[in-house]
């Protein structure tokens, strides 16, 4: 656990109108609303944060400390506002920001209007510091030089498919009982990878493809992600998006460092490994969801990616 982040979210939780009810659970006071948060701190000091509530009239609560933060939000549904030492902070549902923050002040005002419904990882600074020297192509990030002295900064970003996927399975486990920490802890990497290179490490227009050619090659990943059980070949998938085979298959390269096939496999384990882990699932139809007529094969392929026998993960849950 990292000491500071946890004392700036025990300052909110503290000021806050919700009472502890369990080890990883917040109740609103039914006076003003209804709903929960959850909250799960990761071994390396990863905030993983779930609120979903509504509240009977406007709310306000107010802390100030001097430490320093990194967050990842998503808002899902719900408008989200707050006054950060005299700056507005407003993030509109099906949004995402990443917010940068020292020797603060903040003022949250939650609205009765509509439900809200957030998810956010918290990031210990010395990780976020490590995150940037590890970029594929360095830059100057630091979290001093990003925030340039001020107590606040705001990045926003448009949440994709493959990044909802990954909140929505942290969510999940964070709401259910069989939860396990180390592969929350994986998947709340993956999510900080997936939106640190989007903002700090974007992919450069490559020699040969154009702007438009790179957003056609992303939507050709969303319908893999959509199909995979019936993916279309990679003619016709490039035709889909208007784009020759050629152009796709460098734009994969380019953008997901893959070839179209690896990546349709990516996903289809990645997906696998949801369903099991959700315990609706039983091996084969985890392998026939994602897109195996072989459950030999599927299974011997789940092994490879992860390690683990797919049916060791259903006994797990």
């Amino acid at each position: 656990m990292n000491a500071s982040l946890d004392t700036i979210y025990q300052l909110y939780f503290d000021t806050a109108p919700f009472s502890r009810i369990g080890p990883t659970t917040y109740s609103l006071s039914p006076s003003v609303g209804e709903g929960t948060i959850h909250r799960l701190s990761t071994y390396s000091g990863i905030e993983i944060v779930y609120s979903e509530y509504r509240l009977h009239s406007r709310q306000t609560n107010r802390f100030a400390t001097r430490e320093r933060m990194v967050e990842l939000q998503f808002a899902m549904s719900g408008r989200r506002s707050a006054s950060i030492s005299g700056l507005d902070f407003t993030l509109e549902s099906g949004k995402g920001a990443l917010l940068l923050m020292q020797d603060f002040d903040v003022k949250f005002d939650f609205g009765c209007e509509e439900p809200i419904c957030s998810f956010a990882l918290g990031i210990p600074v010395e990780l976020f510091e490590y995150a940037m020297s590890a970029l594929t192509r360095p830059v100057n990030r630091h979290f001093e030089r990003l925030t340039e002295g001020a107590v606040f900064k705001q990045l926003d970003f448009m949440p994709d498919e493959r990044g909802l996927n990954l909140a929505n399975q942290l969510i999940g486990e964070l709401r259910g009982t069989g939860r396990s920490p180390l592969l929350m802890e994986a998947a709340a990497y993956e999510l900080l990878n997936l939106y640190f290179m989007q903002l700090f490490d974007p992919v450069p227009v490559c020699e040969g493809l154009s702007r438009e050619d790179l957003r056609r090659v992303r939507r050709a990943a969303e319908i893999l992600e959509a199909e995979m059980r019936h993916p279309p070949s990679l003619l016709a998938l490039a035709k889909r998006v208007g784009i020759n085979d050629f152009k796709l298959k460098k734009g994969f390269k380019a953008i997901f460092q893959s070839t179209v096939f690896d990546y349709l496999r990516q996903i289809r384990m990645d997906h696998a490994m949801k369903l099991l882990r959700s315990g609706h699932c039983n091996v084969t139809q985890a392998g026939i969801e994602t897109g195996y007529s072989n459950i030999s094969a599927f299974s011997e392929q789940f092994g490879k990616t992860f390690g683990i026998k797919p049916s060791a993960v259903k006994r797990i849950y």
